[in-house]
């Protein structure tokens, strides 16, 4: 068969067979899969439920509450409920993906707990996951329509259980596969992240590109971009913006410097930039944040506003 035959006939199959995923203390509704050899763009939207999509091929854009992330063959990409998402892609992407619920009365605490920490701290994309397990659960389950010999559906419905519950320690923490960690990477991420940021507060001065603290590391950019995207749930730009205008503020607070001198120190290129910035993430602009700060009284104790991290 040919890989749109093997598409069409997994769309068929997969909508109708394969509806319900139940197992004891398991129980996900599957609202579709899709099976799509050319998938271009689409319109913002939201879900109330979990669409997990992977990338076979191709190359597009994934847009996330005002958040882009590049896509590329091996790409995993969750949407979760509520969040507001897009696809772009000029050349199309070879996609699959499936929409699905938690059953939660019919589902295991720990299972559906780990599922609501992946909407509060899930990590929204994941690079060369064709080396991971999600990738090659992926590929098993479309194989399966490779021939056109019906496939029995208990192997369908254990590769299509396998490849919800891996979405758990690919997007999030799994504690099933927390528990039974044996490997460093956990350990080695974070001290990657650790001198990442070491790096940047001590040259926030400088011009800092996701090129020059990847290779101080010694690491690919993709690398640095997801862990910050995993770790820290920002991008490395939004993390330096931030670290920026917090040294901004104590200068601020605690220095009679001119604010053209303050947003040099900080690596902001212009006062005007350094302006829209600070304002964008704390709602005040640097003169009006010194003069409040003035007006109040200096507490020895510096007050951020909620929405700063």
């Amino acid at each position: 068969m040919t890989n749109q035959a093997s598409f069409r006939r997994a769309n068929q199959i997969c909508n109708r067979e394969l509806t319900l995923l139940k197992a004891p203390d398991l129980c996900f509704p599957i609202l579709y899969w899709g099976f799509m050899p050319k998938h271009y763009d689409n319109s913002m939207h939201r879900h109330s439920f979990f669409e997990a999509c992977y990338v076979m091929d191709g190359e597009g854009l994934y847009i996330e509450e005002g958040v882009s992330y590049p896509l590329c063959k091996g790409t995993s990409f969750l949407s979760l409920p509520g969040a507001w998402h897009q696809i772009r892609s000029q050349t199309g992407l070879t996609l699959c993906y499936v929409a699905f619920e938690v059953h939660e009365e019919a589902t295991s605490h720990k299972i559906t707990q780990a599922f609501r920490a992946l909407i509060d701290n899930g990590a929204p994309v994941v690079y060369e996951v064709n080396h991971q397990p999600t990738g090659h659960l992926w590929n098993t389950l479309l194989s399966l329509f490779h021939d056109t010999k019906p496939a029995w559906p208990a192997i369908l419905e254990h590769a299509a259980m396998s490849l919800v519950l891996s979405f758990l320690a690919l997007h999030g923490s799994s504690p099933a596969v927390k528990a039974n960690e044996t490997t460093d990477k956990p350990l080695e991420e974070n001290m990657l992240l650790r001198q990442a940021k070491l790096f940047i507060d001590d040259n926030l001065s400088a011009e800092l590109t996701l090129m020059m603290v990847a290779n101080h590391l010694h690491i690919s950019s993709r690398h640095l971009t997801r862990l910050f995207q995993e770790h820290m749930s920002q991008s490395f730009v939004h993390y330096i913006q931030e670290r920026r205008v917090q040294l901004a503020s104590h200068l601020l607070l605690h220095e009679n410097l001119p604010i053209k001198e303050i947003a040099s120190r900080c690596g902001f290129q212009s006062v005007h930039y350094f302006t829209r910035i600070f304002t964008q993430k704390l709602g005040v602009s640097p003169a009006k944040f010194r003069r409040s700060q003035f007006a109040e009284g200096r507490s020895g104790k510096e007050q951020f506003p909620n929405k700063m991290s």
